[in-house]
């Protein structure tokens, strides 16, 4: 873990997030000591220690710590969180209320916690105070000694509780020393603000006079540290950064706001166990990795934009990249010089017989110490190929319209020679030298080709392209590489090579189940990268395995050996630098994943012990696991899994938590790994089951269940003798439903033929009716026209048979015979009209009854005229009379009023 002390309190990393610890009084942390105390009340001197000792000595971590009026430690609890412990409280300093710690220090008995005025020592058990002559400096541990400079003296050695003088510091009185420092062959490096540097040695105080002497003395040298892998001396100024420079005093490294840092005005240095450099800053923190064989150009105002091609030529890099090429001397601090003319798109830059060539896109040139030159017209040239062709060497490039040849002149100069015949004008990125002389050619978008070409390399003799998925698995993004003394093919998510007979196979090289996508560069000596999506790793296949934590550019991932020391890693922004020949040696085992935190996802405040198993309370079944790889500066991604939920891995994720809801009651192991190697960091815990979830819960339960079940028995089988009875009265009512239905049809076939009869009775009434009429307009007829023939005639018709013929016709256009036949059938068809008809009337009449009849039947009054052997006008008058007899009004409907009877 990394602990910062910060104006708001401590600060505490792991490499993934930082959490903030405040102080009692939410005091400013001016001072930070970071510590192992053991049991007994002594200090770890040194961080490893046996397996006995630590089995006898049980030791706790301690983060002690400074302020105003106030220090003591933080203390690591079971659960992953510090708590505090005044250790200035308990003292009763009445000397502290008006001072503030800037400055702790340990040595193998002590711990010292010092202001300007005052130091207070603390052996485990209790504190001593202690004063000089006036103010004074940091109190420094110095090979075995204890050092410190009083303002306006010289410096002073403590020994147990005195200062004495250290013999010939006094030349110092007027300077502030900022450091003092183990020097070589038992001497003291005493660095000062601005007096610059000086060496102790035995009594003798020398200005160490180096190249940098006058520039650290206008900087103003803040604070300075000795790394312990070389002794190399780091010096961090208020107004130009960090300087590491050797033991011998010459720079090897500047950093500054110009070359990444955030600002030049450095408060803090220290070196972890990893041997990286922290620098505390004006206003943030920075991290060098001092140890690492990895070099990154990745700075603030960064002009080279996205690399894609880098050479070394006359002792210069040479760098290709969007915006151009770019140059400056190898391994300097120097800043990058634009090419002149080069500006735009670079793809390639390679050196054949101490000639730098550059592919670009708008033609291809030749770079010289004076400017460049172009030597074709030929567009994008991705990829140059040298190839013996007899006693002379030929360059065969791919470009963006298909392949070309570059040979030397009289003047041994590279220079166009001719495209080769045949070949199609298709962008080739990449050529692969195959078996037999043959080449293989990889399609900047779509395709792969193998082709066979002339000695001379002028014209296709052979020509064959890979389709899918007869020859591989997919024709988009194909990518080839040298693999072996082979090409090795990319297509889709498998990767193949060549055989004898250039037909593709699948490769034994790599597993065919990888969980995460991946490329395939090779290297020098054997050595090969595995290029993931956020990472690279090189020799995975070896247990020396180097992870790099950066991501190559998308689509055009390329490493390019530079020399037989250094690999170049072409990046977004800027590109990296990889010493093969220096890697880190740390005497630490391999860093694993930590498990942080463990809390309940409901209420974040509860937070569970990291140590042991620990049984989780019945109501807990969410929680959250917090996690990260104690690995800084560097971006990792992690992969778990909770056993007894699921044994499968999740997905690689970069986020540092994962969260588990309804858990159920049960034993679990959550499983973590990160993709800086295969280290799995296991954690065992338990949800405890509520009472209903125990054993003899369930035991009750089941002996409930076997007397329901039982109880079930009974009750289906009483249930089962109702249901045979009600089944038997259902279809004993199902029966007697079907006999009343088939009554009911009967009754409503009868009722059919009745209505049918009915109906054919009133067809005879209305046919009835209707030959009355028409007999009785016929008689009407004739008795007109014997009216008539008698009024023509005279006496001519006698009387007598005049008068015998006139009755007769009037006798039977109301005759009886009609009117009974008519009666019978209305009264069939229209039951008891009649009685009911005089139940409501007595006194009505024969001929108002025949009147009643017309009017149910809804003849009209014309119609009736006929029927009832009287006048229209007779008929008007009839129905007046009848309305009276009845009672009914004049606005009421008479005939509606006879068919409601």
């Amino acid at each position: 873990m990394i602990y910062v002390a910060n104006s708001d309190g401590l600060l505490e990393y792991d490499g993934a997030s930082w959490k903030l610890y405040e102080m009692p009084d939410r005091q400013i942390v001016r001072s930070i000591l970071c510590d192992e105390f053991t049991d007994n009340g002594g200090f770890i001197e040194d961080k490893i220690v046996s397996r006995t000792e630590s089995r006898r000595n049980k030791k706790e971590h301690r983060i002690y710590v400074g302020g105003y009026a106030e220090f003591g430690y933080w203390r690591k609890e079971a659960d992953g969180q510090l708590t505090y412990h005044s250790l200035s409280k308990n003292a009763n300093l009445s000397s502290l209320k008006t001072e503030e710690i800037w400055h702790i220090l340990k040595t193998p008995e002590y711990i010292y916690f010092q202001s300007f005025s005052r130091i207070y020592r603390y052996d485990g058990k209790k504190l001593i105070e202690m004063t000089a002559s006036g103010n004074f400096m940091f109190l420094q541990y110095v090979h075995n000694r204890l050092l410190l400079q009083v303002i306006g003296k010289g410096l002073y050695e403590l020994k147990d509780q005195k200062f004495v003088p250290l013999p010939g510091t006094d030349k110092l009185s007027s300077s502030i020393v900022s450091s003092i420092l183990p020097f070589s062959k038992n001497r003291i490096l005493i660095t000062t603000t601005k007096q610059g540097l000086h060496i102790w040695d035995n009594g003798i105080l020398t200005p160490w006079n180096i190249g940098l002497s006058e520039e650290l003395k206008s900087n103003i040298i803040n604070r300075a540290i000795v790394l312990s892998q070389d002794s190399s001396i780091v010096l961090g100024t208020i107004q130009k950064g960090l300087y590491v420079i050797s033991k011998n005093g010459t720079l090897k490294y500047q950093f500054n706001k110009e070359s990444g840092l955030q600002n030049n005005t450095v408060l803090a240095l220290a070196e972890d166990s990893r041997k990286h450099v922290w620098i505390g800053m004006d206003q943030g923190i920075d991290l060098i990795k001092m140890s690492s064989p990895v070099i990154s150009y990745q700075t603030n105002d960064n002009p080279l934009g996205t690399v894609y091609a880098a050479a070394i030529w006359k002792g210069n890099l040479y760098i290709g990249s969007n915006n151009g090429v770019f140059v400056k001397k190898w391994l300097t601090n120097e800043p990058f010089k634009v090419v002149p003319g080069l500006g735009g798109q670079t793809w390639n830059l390679q050196v054949f017989n101490d000639q730098l060539i550059c592919g670009h896109n708008d033609a291809t040139f030749r770079i010289e110490k004076n400017g460049i030159k172009k030597i074709s017209d030929v567009t994008g040239g991705w990829v140059m190929l040298p190839i013996k062709a007899g006693n002379d060497t030929l360059l065969l490039q791919g470009a963006y319209n298909g392949l070309h040849v570059y040979k030397r002149n009289t003047q041994n100069l590279w220079s166009y020679a001719y495209a080769v015949k045949g070949a199609p004008p298709l962008p080739f990125r990449r050529i692969v030298s195959g078996k037999s002389g043959t080449f293989w050619l990889e399609h900047a978008y779509r395709g792969l080709f193998l082709a066979r070409l002339t000695p001379e390399l002028d014209s296709v003799l052979y020509w064959k392209e890979f389709k899918a998925p007869a020859d591989i698995p997919s024709e988009f993004a194909v990518e080839i590489s040298n693999w072996k003394n082979n090409v090795l093919v990319h297509s889709g998510k498998s990767f193949l090579e060549s055989t004898a007979g250039n037909i593709l196979k699948p490769i034994s090289d790599f597993s065919s189940n990888n969980d995460e996508p991946f490329k395939i560069r090779s290297g020098e000596n054997g050595d090969w990268f595995k290029v993931f999506a956020n990472r690279i790793a090189l020799n995975p296949d070896k247990k020396n395995t180097q992870i790099f934590d950066f991501s190559l550019v998308r689509n055009s991932e390329t490493i390019i050996p530079l020399s037989r020391e250094f690999y170049l890693f072409c990046l977004d922004n800027g590109y990296a630098l990889y010493n093969r020949t220096k890697t880190e040696r740390i005497e630490e085992s391999p860093s694993k994943p930590l498990i942080r935190k463990i809390a309940n996802l409901r209420n974040s405040s509860e937070i569970f012990t990291l140590t042991g198993k620990p049984n989780l309370p019945p109501e807990i079944r969410s929680i959250r696991i917090t996690y990260s790889v104690p690995v800084y500066g560097q971006n990792f991604q992690y992969k778990y899994r909770l056993r007894g939920l699921s044994d499968q891995w999740s997905e690689w994720s970069d986020q540092n938590f994962v969260e588990f809801t309804n858990l159920e009651s049960a034993d679990y192991t959550f499983e973590i790994r990160s993709s800086l190697n295969s280290e799995v960091t296991a954690y065992k815990f338990s949800v405890l089951p509520y009472w209903h979830e125990t054993i003899y819960a369930k035991v009750l339960f089941a002996l409930l269940i076997t007397m329901v079940f039982v109880g079930l028995i009974f009750y289906q089988e009483k249930r089962l003798v109702r249901h045979r009875k009600k089944l038997l009265e259902e279809q004993e009512d199902k029966l007697r439903q079907q006999r009343l239905a088939s009554e009911r049809q009967i009754m409503q076939i009868q009722n059919e033929k009745l209505h049918t009869e009915i109906q054919s009775k009133s067809q005879q009434l209305s046919n009835v009716a209707i030959n009355v009429v028409r007999k009785n307009e016929i008689l009407e007829e004739i008795r007109d026209e014997l009216k008539q023939v008698k009024e023509e005639m005279g006496q001519q018709l006698p009387n007598i048979h005049y008068q015998k013929l006139l009755n007769s016709i009037e006798r039977n256009v109301a005759g009886k015979d009609d009117w009974i036949l008519f009666e019978q059938n209305f009264d069939e068809i229209h039951e008891h009209f009649f009685k009911r008809l005089r139940t409501i009337n007595p006194s009505i009449s024969p001929s108002e009854l025949r009147l009643a009849a017309c009017l149910r039947m809804n003849l009209s009054t014309k119609e009736m005229a006929p029927v009832l052997g009287i006048s229209i006008r007779g008929v008007e008058i009839k129905r007046y009379r009848l309305r009276k007899k009845l009672g009914i009004g004049m606005d009421a409907n008479l005939v509606q009023y006879m068919m409601d009877i």
